[in-house]
């Protein structure tokens, strides 16, 4: 769906990755993890079409950028308006937004003002806000960084439950290991050299997932899995 071919991307003299090539394909979540600074979040900007590659190719395969929604780690919701003005910014005012805050657990939020709601509340509000437009792949930026383990983990379930139900795919920039492992059916780990670890399957109570996290881990200190 989704093919990145010998990218790169610089800051003016500054490199900030060389020579990428991924293939995300349809109804798949990819995880991607690596140090500060290692271009995870620009090559969402990229996908998204906010930034150019410096060099190489992003192609699309049945889908365009309007079908890419991207969620940010700030909500970035304007604290002047309303929940229902928020998620309805330049779009047709008759859309039916209590059917996206129903899907985000906001039923009969509609009408209240983001100082009104708590941190979790507002992220899925933003969320809402991307729904709404109906993306088919949806890139997350480290949308859970601001929130406690609870809220945390229940965003990343409700996340995975709507990517499931409106056949998503999604595209999870984190610093955290767990969270790469429990959202992506493979995490792809920025280094000097990519490693991609198939992580398909994950149940936090699993042996499965303790032992992909560790695999992750491994992968990144640059150890081999024993």
């Amino acid at each position: 769906m989704i093919n990145i071919e010998k990218a790169s991307f610089d800051y003016g003299s500054i490199e900030v990755f060389k020579n990428l090539n991924i293939k995300i394909e349809q109804n798949t979540n990819i995880s991607i993890v690596g140090p500060s600074g290692c271009g995870k979040t620009s090559l969402l900007y990229c996908i998204k079409g906010l930034r150019k590659l410096s060099q190489g190719t992003i192609h699309y395969e049945n889908i365009n950028q309007e079908d890419i929604g991207i969620l940010f780690q700030e909500d970035r919701l304007l604290p002047w308006k309303s929940v229902k003005e928020n998620i309805l910014l330049g779009l047709d005012k008759t859309l039916d937004v209590e059917k996206y805050l129903d899907m985000v657990g906001l039923k009969g939020h509609s009408n209240k003002y983001p100082s009104q709601l708590s941190g979790g509340e507002r992220q899925r509000c933003a969320l809402a806000r991307v729904l709404i437009r109906e993306p088919k792949v949806l890139l997350l930026d480290e949308p859970t960084a601001n929130l406690d383990e609870l809220t945390k983990e229940s965003l990343q379930d409700s996340i995975l439950k709507l990517a499931k139900d409106l056949a998503m795919s999604l595209i999870l920039v984190t610093h955290h290991i767990e969270e790469a492992v429990y959202m992506g059916d493979k995490v792809i780990v920025f280094d000097n050299q990519i490693k991609e670890i198939d992580t398909i399957g994950n149940n936090r109570l699993e042996e499965r997932y303790f032992k992909n996290v560790k695999k992750v881990r491994l992968a990144i200190k640059g150890e081999k899995n024993e």
